[in-house]
């Protein structure tokens, strides 16, 4: 026993030597930073953080690049409490150099961040670690921009890839790797640098939908100032009378619109997309474009009223090919007054994508082409404001051709064609392969530098286009014509060479146009776009947006320094890319100098043709001004030559030759007065005679004007007649109404008689059961009494009880007599209501009164029967005549109501008229 215990002490004190051996341990939460993506090429760190902890830590700078790589990707951050509870918080920063101090050190400005939930990564009892996550985190920031389609939004500025593990690791170890990245990078922060409002821009395959751009709604009915209706475009896909999928615009207030000469209509302008998904086997489904107005009812509830809705197939509207629609009223229904009902008009653009895979298929050579607009850049703005500018991508259009226009169908919603049928007759007349296609953005505010949000336009260029793709600049402040919906004019053009793109992979590039004005030659700005070509053969295999090849961009920012010391290992290869970078660098500045100097040269040029161009214009009209003027010379020449022709060929008046100059000359002198005054009267002749055909022609319109009046009043006097004549009936049915109220009274009394009726039948048979109980009993009781009497010899006692009992029997006898005269008059009134009354039968004799009784309690309770089978039909009938007279006296009181209401209306018309003539 001592031995065994001292092998325990032994092993006891073995086991502590080695847990005081083996070094603490410490939980801490791993991260490990994955694969980065960003949407501009610069020097990025990132910062992580717990959400409400003072700890933080960061990553090196990573050299200028749009996929940064970090070389201390693995972060630890202290976790003795446990971080199920907590968040993790990802923030990326990027280094920016200011270009005037080169020497001075790089600052920080903040991009966007991203939080991780760290609910999952629990530490079992007894385990170390817990188990291993992989989240993708989006880094987030708010635009801040002047574009009004990115106030105020959030934009997905880059994305990462972070491995999240909870584990015990020495301590030792953790305070070596802490004391390596708990410093931030030699950077200060900074509110200056470049403009951060570019969001991540992801590859997305083509997919099978339809594009709405929604641009405006109007001649909307506008609502009083204590309304809160709004206005939405809801959109949605049909079959067999199912709502397969439905999405909606914005809703938005009703703003009213004066046009001068016109009443007061209201507006809603959107400058908003609508996608619509089109799945597979939708086929034979329809689209539904509905025009609803939402707002509050009575009761506090949501009221949803549809103003226009509109439904058409996909199938009639070609594959990427855009269709510029005002659907609005005829101008013949502008005469309706507007509270007959609303007639808004909706102006959208259309376009219908179809899947990757197919677009092959639809143009021999074509390339899927996604080119996103941002805007006019600041630096170089426009000489004058735009207002509502929209970006037109045009890739058939060559800048030599006549003056574009935006090609805008026009549907008249209330005629007679669907908008099916509109739209195929359209595109099957040929006119639309012919019309420009114009690829639009939403309307920009009134700016120099207009912004277009990075709206995305999807087009299928064929190969040659992609070398000069078109891209026009429209002002569409001018919408007071409905003819031109989406009119204005030219601002500008640029021309964009996107074959650089092509290859076996999609790629993406941004593009720095020179914006050419066409009132405005020597301005030069300029206009933001990014292109992305995807190859032919479908959706290239292995697209992931985390896994694609780096993109490319026009310009390299300073790769320069200032960040942290790399490692040796990678020292060769960073002076490579250093070289390589500064190269590149150059060479851009060179090329952007000459495009520069060529810019200027090209402007003066253009600038001289453009006065040279006015100079020949100006002077072309100042020979067509003397040519008319020589004409009219030589014509007044000719007509005085003539004259004097003529002068010399009559012979001179008698008695001239004996006339002397001076008396010549007063006739000469009194021959032109009259000839003057003449032709003063012949003018003011011509113009009374012109005078007097216009009072003509405005006394043959008022003839039919006046004939027009007049069958108009015919038409209301014959309206008016047939109402009179309707009116006279009334009175007519006013008489069937009292004289069926008369039969009804009368019925309900027959019905209140025939049921006291049955009442008294009903007591007397109940009094005759009664007796015939009584009479049972008393027969059985003579009997009796008379078996007794046999037996008993005395016979004294008997003798006295068969007297009184015969004394009883001859009460009930003349009780019974008194009752069967009772019912004998019951029976006699009865006869005499329903057959004027017949003879009463004598009673029967004393022995057959119990037989009597017998055939008349069966005869009452026949006539019980039949009374109340009578009574049941007549119940049956009043019903039914109460049903029909209530259904005819309330449908006569609605025509009469109608009919008054429409004697009202004409009489009301008529004194207008007369009060208007």
């Amino acid at each position: 026993a001592s031995g065994d215990a001292a092998g325990e002490a032994e092993a006891a004190a073995v086991t502590a030597a080695e847990e005081a051996a083996e070094p603490p341990q410490k939980l801490v939460l791993d991260v490990a930073i994955g694969e980065c993506e960003f949407a501009s090429p610069f020097a990025y760190f990132l910062e992580l953080e717990l959400e409400g902890h003072a700890e933080r830590r960061w990553t090196d700078v990573s050299q200028p690049s749009a996929r940064p790589i970090f070389t201390n990707s693995s972060l630890l951050l202290s976790a003795d409490g446990g971080v199920t509870g907590e968040k993790l918080k990802v923030s990326a920063f990027l280094n920016v150099v200011d270009p005037s101090s080169p020497g001075a050190d790089p600052s920080a400005k903040l991009l966007g961040t991203g939080t991780v939930s760290l609910a999952e990564l629990k530490v079992a009892d007894g385990a170390t670690t817990s188990k291993r996550l992989v989240r993708n985190v989006s880094f987030v920031r708010q635009a801040t921009g002047e574009a009004p389609a990115e106030g105020g939004k959030n934009l997905v500025v880059g994305r990462t890839t972070v491995v999240l593990q909870v584990k015990a690791l020495p301590e030792s170890e953790v305070s070596e790797r802490s004391a390596l990245f708990s410093q931030a990078p030699h950077t200060a922060l900074s509110s200056t640098g470049p403009s951060l409002e570019k969001s991540l821009w992801l590859a997305r395959p083509f997919e099978q939908r339809i594009r709405l751009l929604v641009h405006r709604a109007d001649s909307l009915p506008v609502s009083d100032g204590g309304s809160r209706a709004t206005l939405r475009l809801a959109v949605r896909l049909l079959q067999g009378g199912n709502v397969l999928h439905e999405t909606a615009s914005s809703s938005l207030p009703i703003v009213p619109s004066i046009s001068p000469g016109s009443e007061t209509k209201g507006e809603v302008i959107y400058n908003q997309e609508v996608v619509l998904p089109l799945p597979e086997g939708s086929y034979g489904s329809q689209v539904s474009m509905a025009l609803e107005m939402v707002g509050p009812s009575a009761d506090g509830s949501i009221e949803t009223s549809s103003l226009l809705d509109l439904h058409w197939s996909p199938t009639n509207l070609p594959i990427l090919f855009p269709l510029h629609l005002y659907a609005r009223t005829s101008p013949s229904s502008s005469t309706v007054p507007s509270y007959a009902r609303p007639r808004p008009g909706l102006l959208v653009s259309l376009v219908r994508e179809a899947a990757h895979e197919a677009l092959d298929g639809l143009a021999e050579g074509a390339h899927g082409t996604e080119i996103r607009v941002h805007g006019i850049s600041p630096g170089r703005p426009l000489p004058e404001a735009a207002e509502n500018s929209i970006v037109a991508i045009c890739p058939e259009y060559s800048p030599g051709a006549e003056d574009p226009r935006i090609p805008v169908m026009t549907y008249y919603w209330d005629q007679r064609m669907d908008l099916d049928s509109f739209l195929e007759s359209h595109f099957s007349s040929g006119a639309a392969a012919s019309s420009l296609k114009c690829f639009l953005t939403p309307a920009a505010g009134l700016s120099r530098a207009p912004q277009w949000g990075q709206f995305v336009v999807r087009c299928l260029p064929s190969k040659s286009s992609l070398k000069s793709l078109s891209i026009l600049i429209f002002d569409s402040g001018l919408r007071a014509d409905p003819d031109i919906p989406l009119g204005g004019n030219l601002l500008g053009f640029a021309v964009l060479d996107a074959t650089t793109l092509l290859g076996p992979q999609q790629a993406s590039r941004s593009f720095l146009l020179d914006l050419r004005l066409l009132e405005a030659p020597g301005a030069s700005p300029s206009l933001e776009v990014e292109v992305r070509v995807w190859p032919r053969g479908g959706v290239p295999s292995g697209l992931d947006d985390m896994t694609r090849p780096e993109e490319t961009y026009p310009t390299v920012r300073n790769p320069d320094a200032g960040g942290t010391a790399l490692p040796a290992a990678t020292a060769a290869s960073t002076g490579a890319i250093m070289a390589s970078l500064e190269q590149e660098a150059n060479d851009f500045r060179l090329n952007h100098e000459l495009s520069v100097q060529l810019a200027k040269e090209f402007n003066l040029r253009a600038a001289a043709l453009k006065r040279a161009g006015e100079e020949v214009v100006t002077l072309r009209r100042q020979v067509l001004m003397l040519k008319s003027e020589n004409a009219s010379l030589r014509a007044q020449i000719e007509d005085e030559e003539k004259l004097a022709e003529e002068v010399q060929q009559r012979p001179p008046p008698e008695g001239l030759e004996r006339l002397s100059a001076a008396e010549l000359a007063l006739r000469l002198q009194r021959s032109l007065e009259k000839y003057r005054e003449e032709k003063a009267k012949a003018a003011e002749l011509g113009r009374r005679l012109e005078e007097a055909m216009k009072e003509a022609s405005r006394g043959r319109s008022l003839e039919r004007s006046l004939e027009e009046l007049h069958q108009a009043h015919l038409e209301q006097n014959r309206e008016l007649q047939r109402l009179q004549e309707e009116g006279r009936k009334l009175e007519t049915y006013r008489q069937t109404t009292r004289t069926q109220e008369k039969v009804i009274l009368k019925l309900e009394k027959i019905l209140e008689s025939s049921l006291q009726e049955v009442q008294k039948a009903q007591k007397v048979q109940v009094d005759v059961e009664k007796l015939k109980t009584e009479n049972l009993r008393l027969r059985e009781r003579c009997s009796s009494l008379l078996a007794k009497k046999k037996s008993d010899s005395s016979g004294t006692a008997v003798e006295e009880e068969s007297q009184d009992w015969k004394r009883r029997l001859a009460q009930k006898d003349a009780e019974v007599v008194r009752l069967q005269a009772m019912v004998q008059d019951l029976k006699a009134a009865g006869n005499a209501s329903s057959n004027g009354g017949e003879a009463v039968p004598a009673p029967a004799p004393n022995g057959d009164k119990l037989n009597d009784l017998e055939a008349k309690k069966l005869e009452w309770e026949q006539k019980c029967r039949a009374a109340e089978q009578r009574l049941q039909m007549i119940q049956q009938q009043l019903t039914e005549s109460s049903k029909r007279y209530g259904s005819q006296i309330s449908d006569h009181k609605v025509e009469i109501a109608r009919q008054e209401a429409r004697i009202m209306e004409l009489e009301f018309l008529l004194k207008r008229k007369e009060e208007g003539g």
